[in-house]
């Protein structure tokens, strides 16, 4: 055998063997007992606090918010697709209140003229010719958006 093709093979060997051993260093001893993943991560997650609280605990305390906006056409929206899910509402919402960007690229992944979206469902509005660079929530009650601020 030459030299080249016995030094090859050896380096490939020496590879592998390395990498078995950092693979069995690196694998967790609970990988694989439930399925292709780590079980010990269940019991991680049961740890971590949920951000997501849902319409409930929004409407607990915003109760006229949640009547306005069952009333609109955005009555099927969850509350935290808007405001965002990063507070544990039942604490912080009341020292530090989710608030809404209410710009035109936010409203926009609704409601920008989109040839993918049906003609029906959500309004949609060509924001060039729509009031130009104010956001949308200057003139707009996002709740109620038929109504207009003065």
């Amino acid at each position: 055998m030459p030299k080249i093709i016995f030094r090859l093979f050896l380096s490939f060997v020496v590879f592998v063997s390395i990498f078995i051993l950092i693979q069995r260093y690196l694998t967790p001893n609970s990988f694989g007992e439930y399925g292709h993943y780590r079980a010990s991560a269940i019991d991680d997650n049961m740890l971590s606090v949920p951000f997501y609280k849902g319409e409930e605990e929004c409407a607990s305390c915003h109760q006229e918010v949640y009547d306005l906006k069952s009333a609109d056409i955005h009555s099927g929206i969850r509350c935290e697709s808007c405001h965002m899910p990063k507070i544990a509402a039942s604490k912080d919402c009341k020292i530090n209140p989710p608030k809404v960007e209410g710009s035109l690229n936010f409203c926009g992944q609704c409601h920008a003229i989109n040839a993918g979206r049906l003609k029906k469902g959500v309004p949609t509005l060509n924001f060039k010719d729509h009031k130009g660079d104010q956001n949308c929530i200057e003139c707009h009650n996002a709740h109620a958006p038929w109504e207009l601020k003065e």
